[in-house]
């Protein structure tokens, strides 16, 4: 019956001896004495949630016969509590009673005093060993007074092994970094809070970056007794920030440098960067279009129909190569219409959907393709050459020698005129082969 009442409720005998009790009553409990509450041992013997006095007079009353409702006041460090307790006794069936009853109203529902104080400096302690922070506590004389397991880990200190409660600190500091520490901890010591990462140099040559947090330690009256110092190791997350940059440096390089017009543009379509030939094509310059929709620009259908793909939310590639209709208009910042070819690529780079437009200007291309026309013409005019304006008097030349071979007189005019044969067949094989890959070159 007890465990399904909202009331804390104990139950004892004549003798005060724990009957029975609930969950209730056992949780009040449990706040005021460190061993649990059991069945058969002497209520007397622990700590109440209210005054020995206050149980012992109601006990009696309740023994006698009687059933007792009353309220009682508690002086608290900041109010005063008034709680209610009723009390009355059991019978056996035979008329006699077993023990006395007792329920409570408005007891106190949290620890007192000197309970909270003992589980908030077991916690404290518990958060400090378990931080992922070094933490290193100084007194004013910048003294050693406590830190924990995560800064012996740390390459804070010229040698770790040093590190010990009662030391100096300024005396386990390496001499690179001894006058920024002790700057710091004196701007600390005047009142003052630093939060800053800073490059400390290790005994084994290497240099590591901090994210480090001091503050003053400040008593009642104000007055600074000591320094706290708050350290974490962002070595790897610096060097991250670093790669990135360098990534991010040689990713801007490589978009300046392309000869093609870019434009570097979010999932909603604003311009995050465009290269100088975009510069060129477009007009504007890339602090005037930061930020802008590239579809007030440049229109394209392919737009609308990226925007609405799921394609465009959930893969990780999301379109390669989508050329737009074969040309299209855009109108540049002088108000010229550019005929341009356009190309769309988009990507997820770093968690973050990224376009790519690449676009070309026609003008550029009709340029190109008339240059190419005229070097196909040259590339023909030489094949042409070659193969006839070359070889007429090549094959002159070796007809003339056939007739000397055929009637020579002499072994040593026989002799050159056959050197003479062998060099204008080596000739004629170099201009076959110059000829055959001009052709090639053509696609003819």
């Amino acid at each position: 019956m007890l465990n399904f009442s909202e009331t804390p409720s104990l139950f004892v005998s004549p003798s005060h001896e724990i009957i029975s009790f609930n969950a209730h009553f056992e949780t009040i409990f449990n706040w005021h004495n460190p061993q649990p509450l059991q069945k058969g041992l002497s209520i007397t013997e622990h700590q109440l949630p209210f005054d020995h006095n206050h149980y012992f007079r109601l006990f009696e009353e309740v023994m006698s016969g009687q059933k007792v409702d009353t309220s009682l006041t508690k002086q608290s460090h900041s109010n005063t509590i008034q709680y209610y307790i009723k009390g009355e006794p059991i019978y056996c069936n035979q008329g006699t009673i077993q023990g006395a009853l007792f329920s409570f109203k408005n007891l106190p529902l949290s620890p007192p005093s000197y309970r909270e104080i003992d589980t908030l400096t077991h916690c404290f302690e518990s958060i400090l060993s378990e931080a992922h922070e070094g933490v290193l506590v100084l007194d004013q004389d910048l003294t050693i007074l406590y830190y924990n397991e995560a800064l012996t880990k740390q390459y804070m200190y010229e040698n770790n092994r040093l590190l010990k409660e009662g030391i100096q600190i300024l005396d386990i500091v390496s001499e690179v970094d001894r006058a920024q520490t002790e700057f710091l901890l004196k701007l600390a010591l005047e009142g003052k809070i630093i939060d800053r990462e800073v490059p400390v140099n290790a005994s084994n040559g290497q240099t590591y970056w901090f994210k480090i947090k001091i503050f003053p330690i400040k008593n009642s009256t104000n007055q600074v007794i000591g320094v706290t110092i708050l350290s974490l190791d962002v070595s790897q997350k610096r060097k991250f920030e670093l790669d990135l940059q360098e990534s991010e440096i040689r990713f801007k390089n490589i978009i300046e440098n392309t000869p093609i017009a870019l434009a570097i543009l979010d999932k909603n379509f604003r311009v995050i960067h465009i290269n100088s030939a975009a510069e060129e094509l477009l007009g504007y310059t890339c602090e005037e279009l930061a930020g802008t929709d590239i579809r007030n620009i440049i229109f394209c259908s392919y737009f609308d129909d990226m925007g609405s793909s799921p394609l465009f939310e959930n893969s990780d590639a999301f379109f390669t190569n989508l050329t737009s209709d074969r040309f299209i208009s855009t109108i540049n910042k002088a108000g010229e219409l550019v005929t341009i070819d356009l190309t769309i690529n988009a990507y997820k780079f770093n968690a973050n959907k990224t376009i790519v437009l690449a676009a070309r200007d026609v003008r550029v291309l009709l340029k190109q393709e008339e240059k190419l026309q005229k070097h196909t013409e040259l590339f023909r005019k030489i094949a042409w050459q070659q193969s006839h304006e070359v070889r007429k008097p090549l094959a002159n030349i070796k007809g003339i020698t056939e007739l000397l071979l055929d009637n020579a007189t002499s072994s040593s005019i026989d002799l050159y005129l056959n050197y003479l044969k062998e060099a204008t067949e080596e000739l004629d094989t170099i201009i076959k082969n110059i000829v055959n890959q001009t052709y090639l070159t053509q696609g003819e």
